[in-house]
């Protein structure tokens, strides 16, 4: 715990900037798009702002122990810097305030604390596929991919 309390921030980009791109609209890039089967870490599509030249990755997770267990993010492509999570099920998570948030969560990108800060979700989920529209609906991504069951 106490290697959380003196964590560096690793990006510099500015609240305003992080804002602004969380904001804007955007589409996906990938028209259908198969979900990711459990314990899969690396399923992810990219989706482009319809303002400028911006690319983003959406990267997906499905736990394997705990089949309700699920991530989904957006990330700034071109430098890695994460803007938004939505953990779902997961292990509780403690901000840098020392204030522990339980369940399912967000995580947007603050200036100086990169995403390190968890606000609880209220979510009736229904399942990774709405999960996974939720994070879209919240990150402004208005064109979506199809979504399809993996095979395995």
């Amino acid at each position: 715990m106490g290697r959380r309390k003196n964590r560096v921030p690793r990006f510099t980009l500015s609240q305003d900037e992080a804002d602004r791109l969380i904001s804007e609209v955007k589409h996906a890039v990938e028209q259908v798009f198969c979900m990711p089967s459990e314990g899969e870490k690396n399923a992810e599509f990219h989706v482009q702002s319809d303002s400028d030249d911006e690319d983003f990755i959406i990267a997906l997770y499905r736990g394997s122990i705990n089949k309700g267990r699920h991530s989904v993010s957006a990330r700034i492509t071109r430098l890695g810097i994460p803007l938004l999570r939505l953990c779902v099920n997961g292990q509780p998570h403690q901000n840098p305030d020392g204030e522990r948030i339980g369940g399912t969560h967000w995580h947007v990108y603050t200036e100086g604390l990169d995403d390190w800060v968890a606000f609880p979700a209220n979510l009736e989920s229904e399942g990774f596929a709405e999960d996974t529209i939720a994070l879209l609906d919240k990150f402004n991504v208005i064109r979506k991919p199809i979504f399809q069951e993996s095979m395995l």
